[in-house]
């Protein structure tokens, strides 16, 4: 048998194939265009400025039309050059200068293989006489194995510049609905840096995106409640260590509060080369390092933002992540010192404890939330949950104090019985200013009791200081801690009924508790 000396490593065309299955979300596929339309623009800024005028900026226009399946994505950039015209339609080709953001030569291929099997390129290079169209039917390609495929050609205008690529046939990873507007809110927190400097025009379907940073707080330090304002916002800029090539790993940017408590805007966007690569938009791609960001839920993961353009890095060829190698410790690790340094302002510590009482409205939304889910669910088993406690008769009755009546607060009522006497339940949540006490038990008449029932009312202040403190205006927080106090004020009517001791108080609140309370 003849030895191989040699084997060949040429991809062949069927790597085309697989693309398809790279894991990629629709808005890092479709942003591997723009990329390209920005790199494009970036490298022939002069001559497209010296035809179109100083003016000129950079248009792109993503057009999904459902009704044929089809996506076409447009820009008036430089076109593809002759000259780069092979190289642009081989798999991993890598292009002559990847500095910017056409870094792997594999953007355009794998977002249009992972969209489709069938597409085309359609492009007018700057300064050149004529338009080339490139059909990409990768079934047929890889079943024929077909390796040249025919240009057409067709004289333009000189002065022209665009590059239209349409996607034929896209079936499920078609965005539509909630998936479209996803889409739009990762490209333009991508691109927000690029609409900054006024370098790039972005369409969907018509409609420009724009990128809105949220408002940062301008108030006082916790701790000196009646100083000066301070706008919360802190720049950063330092070198964390080398990258393999012996090059500096760095990072600039800054750190903010927000003046609004948003989960989905709070986190950090990291850029590379002006692009958002980690923490574009929405909750589910935030970079929150608990190091920086505090535990789930905490004020601080709620408040603290920023916005931190590294050098240095890989990334992903998809570029939706960063390669952090063994440098993520120590970039968090020097980032906490530069916020807590004496050259910084307290901002983590601001974060931590400024607090805030939420707007009527909010409370008004959350409080109908809340009281609605409590009693839907509890309203059915309580009774006999109430029943299970009861075991002695009906000593020494004591009429509950009535509550003072309130403006700002949600209620509703459920019957119970207790001891053959019909109760009606008030349960509360108030956020009214004149109201000092957390928790109110009692007779009452919110906003009218009810004949022929005994009225109790169960109230729970949102705005008392433990409530501002530890709940503000989370819903999760808030109903258990409502389901707490309807235990808490059952418990205390069937003590006073029975007569019972007051610990008694304690033991019917946890076997309350294991009951209807307790379901989700």
């Amino acid at each position: 048998m003849k030895e191989l000396n040699n084997v060949s490593i040429r991809p062949g065309v069927t790597i085309l194939s697989v693309l398809k299955h790279l894991n990629y979300k629709s808005y890092y596929a479709l942003a591997e265009f723009v990329d390209n339309a920005i790199d494009s623009y970036l490298k022939n800024e002069d001559e497209l400025k010296e035809i179109e005028g100083e003016n000129f900026r950079l248009r792109v226009d993503i057009e999904f039309d459902n009704h044929n399946n089809r996506i076409q994505i447009k820009d008036n950039a430089a076109g593809i050059h002759s000259r780069d015209y092979q190289r642009a339609f081989r798999a991993a080709e890598l292009p002559p200068d990847n500095s910017r953001l056409s870094e792997f030569g594999m953007g355009m291929k794998s977002a249009a293989c992972w969209f489709s099997n069938k597409w085309q390129v359609k492009s007018k290079a700057l300064s050149e006489e004529i338009e080339r169209t490139v059909v990409f039917d990768i079934s047929k390609i890889v079943e024929d194995k077909i390796e040249e495929l025919q240009i057409e050609i067709n004289n333009a205008n000189p002065n022209s510049h665009y590059t239209v690529i349409t996607l034929y046939d896209v079936d499920e990873k078609m965005p539509i609905r909630r998936g479209l507007g996803k889409v739009k809110r990762h490209l333009a927190s991508i691109y927000r840096d690029f609409f900054r400097k006024e370098i790039l025009d972005l369409y969907i379907n018509g409609e420009k995106l724009t990128y809105t940073s949220p408002q940062i707080l301008n108030v006082p330090y916790y701790e000196t409640p009646d100083g000066e304002n301070i706008y919360w916002k802190q720049e950063v800029d330092f070198d964390f260590g080398n990258d393999r090539n012996g090059g500096k790993l760095r990072a600039k940017g800054f750190i903010a509060i927000m003046e609004t408590m948003s989960v989905s805007d709070s986190g950090f966007a990291l850029f590379r080369r002006g692009r958002v690569i980690e923490g574009s938009a929405d909750n589910d791609e935030g970079f929150r390092p608990p190091a920086l960001s505090g535990s789930l839920g905490s004020h601080r993961y709620k408040r603290l933002f920023g916005e931190l353009h590294l050098e240095g890095f890989k990334v992903s060829h998809t570029k939706d992540g960063f390669q952090w190698d063994d440098n993520m410790e120590a970039f968090l690790e020097i980032l906490k010192e530069e916020l807590e340094g004496t050259d910084s302002i307290p901002i983590l510590k601001q974060a931590d404890r400024y607090r805030v009482r939420e707007s009527a409205k909010n409370y008004q939304k959350v409080s109908k939330k809340v009281v609605d889910n409590t009693t839907n669910k509890i309203q059915n088993n309580i009774s006999q949950d109430v029943q299970n406690v009861i075991s002695r008769p009906i000593s020494n009755v004591v009429e509950e104090p009535t509550l003072e009546e309130v403006s700002k607060s949600y209620y509703k009522k459920f019957p119970l019985n207790i001891s053959n006497i019909d109760y009606m339940v008030h349960i509360e949540l108030s956020y009214d200013e004149a109201i000092d006490e957390l928790i109110q038990v009692g007779d009452h008449l919110i906003p009218e009791s009810t004949p022929n029932f005994k009225n109790i009312g169960v109230r729970l202040s949102l705005i008392h200081p433990f409530m501002v403190e530890f709940a503000g205006d989370d819903y999760k927080v808030i109903e258990p801690l409502l389901r707490m106090v309807v235990a808490l004020g059952l418990s205390e009517i069937i003590v006073k009924k029975s007569g019972a001791p007051i610990t008694e108080l304690r033991n019917n609140m946890n076997e309350l508790l294991l009951g209807s309370l307790s379901k989700l």
